[in-house]
């Protein structure tokens, strides 16, 4: 498969985001993306605003005022980047790393973190994100225990915070706003299985280039394309 989109330069580091949904979408985007520097195009240009928007609001803010449940503390930590010490595997350290921007970091009044994802949606927010979202959100939480410089610190709780559309008001003279409910959706921990699933992902970085996904639609598209030129060439 040819794919003829914006080269990168080849990866050390894996990204949270791409453990939870690069991941399950393609196989082969993925290898193509850290081993080729090819990535696939994407166009979200809301997810980065409106993660800043939430961030801005609980900066500072006692624990109680993002979820009654969690336990006290205080958010001390937002839109901060976090690198991880090479992920040791099987005993051996690889040249893989984890690299990202989280959103809400809190420390808890035992002095261990929660690491919180800002998501906005139109959907109903049930148990499923969490499913979707845990592996991001271990990430974040391996590097935040095994810093690349520093002292890492025991992170307890992980979990996203909702906020979920369901209204507009304005007018176009004094502007227009969304209303939301909010809800806190705890992942608790899963570090066990962040170990397998990031096993699996340097597995096959360091294989050989695999199939393209079944439901890849990129992957088909970009095949589909490929067969088109060769006929009219």
């Amino acid at each position: 498969m040819s794919l003829k989109t914006k080269e990168r330069k080849v990866r050390d580091y894996i990204s949270p985001s791409d453990l939870s949904f690069l991941w399950d979408k393609c196989h082969k985007c993925f290898w193509l993306k850290y081993n080729k520097g090819i990535s696939q195009p994407g166009f979200m240009p809301l997810v980065g605003p409106t993660a800043t928007f939430q961030e801005r609001i609980y900066q500072g803010l006692p624990t109680d005022q993002l979820d009654t449940k969690l336990p006290k503390g205080v958010v001390t930590s937002w839109g901060a980047g976090v690198e991880s010490t090479p992920i040791v595997i099987n005993g051996k350290a690889t040249k893989w790393r984890i690299k990202g921007k989280y959103d809400l970091v809190i420390t808890f009044s035992d002095n261990t973190l929660g690491i919180i994802d800002c998501k906005v949606t139109t959907s109903e927010m049930g148990e499923d994100k969490i499913d979707l979202y845990w592996p991001q959100l271990e990430a974040y939480a391996f590097a935040l225990e095994n810093p690349l410089e520093g002292q890492g610190t025991k992170v307890s709780e992980s979990g996203l915070l909702m906020w979920r559309v369901i209204g507009a008001a304005g007018d176009q003279s004094a502007g227009y706003t969304f209303t939301t409910n909010k809800e806190y959706l705890s992942a608790g921990r899963r570090a066990e299985e962040f170990q397998a699933r990031v096993s699996q992902v340097i597995k096959m970085l360091e294989g050989l280039e695999p199939e393209s996904g079944d439901d890849c639609g990129y992957c088909k598209y970009v095949i589909k394309r490929e067969t088109q030129k060769n006929l009219e060439g």
